[in-house]
């Protein structure tokens, strides 16, 4: 059997956007780890699919598991050295990490940071939290910085588990800022921090499936957003950063990993976001790494592990990109109340 045709078979049986292309990613991955979490983050794959070809690699005989283990057998081996699929490999930049911006002059504001978030409120599946690394959090202001969205500017937070609000206010440069989310626990941190810091952070309680409140439409420089990464549930909260910017030349901030969001999600994310009167100008790929939470155990994707493993709390495997999209136009989006489960699709895993 052919990798498409395996990947046809995949296809078929789960509805996941699989191809001969991601097999060979799972392949190359699985030559360079055993670790269930290491070929998860090395494939890039959705983890919902990764899952599915494990299952339908080892229907084949080509990988196998045991005592906790992740690993091809010599057919496999055999099959790989055939189709000259190789390990993967992390050939990232030692000083950034890949992310393309110098933190040294943000080592105040880092400091402060670190200190701030100690108390932080821990990650809600209830509210399908899941927060980056400090540093992840530090270099995405800098990124902001470096573009000219931050200096002198308004910008909007949407949901804030990653305390983005606190750490931009820190640097003193933006000329105002606001935070939308959903859970008190954050509203009550984010507050009481910009209280006790002398911060300019305004902190509200939004869901954000509810319209944009009419007073932010078209009242910011610049938007940050971590969003759920179901299409409807992305495109809902990228479409609210969309409605709350003043127009051409305002820009938004978004995540999206591809391990719940398949290339063909990311083409139909794209193409909204273009049809919306934006254009992508960056998308750094891994920028965001995520410190684990709390609930992997009963998130969508563990019953669907061969091997099953809590990873350690700084064990990372999540990561995502950063997307800048900047309007060159008006901001086409409306703003409606959305209804219904805009959390989960067929690729969601850690809902």
């Amino acid at each position: 059997m052919t990798l498409a045709e395996l990947a046809d078979r995949v296809r078929r049986e789960s509805g996941l956007a699989v191809t001969a292309r991601d097999l060979e990613r799972i392949l190359a991955a699985l030559q360079a780890s055993e670790d269930i979490w290491r070929i998860v983050d090395l494939a890039p794959v959705p983890m919902m699919a990764t899952c599915q070809g494990l299952h339908a690699l080892a229907g084949i005989g080509w990988v196998t598991w045991a005592n906790g283990r992740v690993r091809l057998t010599p057919a496999g081996d055999r099959a790989c050295r055939k189709l000259a699929i190789a390990a993967a490999q992390e050939l990232k930049c030692p000083r950034c990490g890949g992310r393309g911006v110098e933190l040294s002059p943000l080592r105040e504001v880092a400091a402060a940071f670190h200190r701030i978030a100690r108390g932080r409120p821990e990650a809600s599946q209830e509210f399908d939290q899941g927060y980056v690394t400090e540093d992840s959090t530090i270099a995405r202001v800098a990124f902001m910085w470096a573009k000219g969205d931050l200096a002198g500017k308004d910008l909007l937070v949407l949901g804030d588990d990653d305390l983005v609000s606190i750490a931009v206010a820190l640097t003193r440069a933006p000329r105002r800022v606001v935070v939308l989310d959903i859970d008190p626990r954050i509203v009550n941190f984010v507050a009481e921090a910009a209280r006790a810091e002398g911060l300019a952070v305004d902190a509200r309680q939004h869901d954000l499936r509810e319209p944009l409140p009419e007073e932010l439409r078209g009242r910011f420089d610049t938007f940050f957003c971590d969003p759920t990464e179901s299409l409807r549930g992305f495109l809902a909260f990228a479409g609210r950063g969309l409605a709350a910017l003043r127009g051409p030349g305002c820009a938004g901030y978004l995540g999206l990993t591809r391990y719940e969001a398949s290339l063909t999600k990311w083409r139909d994310i794209q193409r909204e976001l273009l049809a919306a009167g934006g254009v992508l100008t960056d998308v750094v790929d891994d920028f965001h790494t995520y410190v684990n939470w709390p609930y992997i155990d009963s998130m969508r994707a563990w019953d669907r592990l061969p091997v099953k493993r809590v990873p350690g709390r700084d064990e990372p495997w999540y990561r995502s990109a950063l997307i800048r999209v900047e309007l060159v136009e008006a901001a086409r989006v409306e703003n409606p109340r959305y209804t219904g489960d805009i959390f989960n699709d067929e690729e969601a895993a850690t809902t």
